[in-house]
């Protein structure tokens, strides 16, 4: 399970929710494989993980093309990667149901990386509309 902090705030209102929503969906996921509820559930979960995170990741580059952010390319390659994974965890999850692997997977490419990320590319682009929301 991942716990939001303050910390990941990157300083704009409907972005953290949705990050925070992110981290709710995320757990949920967790939560499904812990208590073994099989391998639809899990399946429909990251399914709607998927279909959240895709949503998300347009919402967070219509505001970086709004602030011309000069990251977007590689910010975009970014979300592009995260939801390649999504995808692949959904497909190991059809072919192979819930595993201690899995969990591995879940934790190693959807935790660190939501982390990570936020914590560092999407901290860069709160700092620089910050900077730029004046102009």
């Amino acid at each position: 399970m991942i716990k939001w902090q303050d910390t990941l705030s990157v300083g704009i209102e409907m972005i953290d929710e949705e990050h925070k929503e992110l981290f709710k969906r995320v757990n949920d996921v967790f939560d499904a494989c812990m208590r073994q509820q099989g391998q639809e559930k899990v399946y429909e979960i990251i399914g709607f993980l998927k279909q959240y995170t895709v949503k998300h990741f347009g919402d967070e580059e219509r505001l970086l093309e709004k602030y011309k952010y000069p990251e977007l390319p590689i910010h975009k390659k970014l979300h592009e990667k995260f939801v390649d994974d999504i995808k692949e965890i959904e497909k190991d999850i059809k072919e192979n149901g819930v595993n201690v692997s899995i969990i591995t997977t879940l934790n190693r490419k959807l935790v660190d990386w939501l982390i990570n990320h936020i914590s560092k590319a999407d901290k860069r682009y709160g700092e620089y509309i910050k900077a730029h929301s004046a102009d």
